[in-house]
Parts: C-alpha cells; structure tokens; sequence
C-alpha cells in the first residue's frame, strides 16, 4: 500500500512532561532536566528513584549517545545524579 492510499489521521496529540517521582518507573525513559539557564533534552534516565548520602532523591541521568552506546557495546557511561524533583518524563 502506498501512502498515498492511507487516511490522514491528523497529528500526534503533544506529551505533557510528568514529574519523575509520580512515574513508577525511570530506566530507559527519556527525561528532561530542568536547569537555571533553561531545560536539557536528550537524556535519559539510567536508574530508578535512589537516595544520595544527603538523604534527597536523586535520578542517574546520561546523554541519549552514551545511553545508547551503553546498550549497544556494553561500554559503561559516567552518569550524573541529579535532583529528582528537577528530573521531568518526557
């Protein structure tokens, strides 16, 4: 069947970002970090809801290209714990 031949379904209805602590689960789902100059895309979250030394609930976060390198070689990424309630679920 060639596209011309499909029916036009309209467009994708826009995602709304959610909290990462309301999400019931994190790995592997792409995130966006909220920072004073402005939000990150492209990354990804690499853990679950964890607590640091501090006692605050932290997300492990990585780039998109190291989280895919990580899944495709093995090679381990360096990621970063960052504050939770900065962390939203695209």
């Amino acid at each position: 069947m060639s596209a011309e031949h499909l029916p036009y379904f309209g467009a994708p209805p826009p995602r709304t970002p959610r909290p990462a602590q309301d999400e019931p689960t994190l790995r592997g789902k792409r995130v966006v970090l909220s920072r004073p100059d402005g939000f990150v895309y492209d990354v990804r979250a690499i853990s679950e809801l964890e607590t640091d030394t501090s006692g605050r609930q932290v997300v492990r976060v990585v780039t998109e290209e190291a989280y895919f390198r990580w899944m495709f070689t093995g090679q381990a990424a360096a990621s970063e714990a960052y504050p939770a309630r900065l962390v939203w679920v695209e």
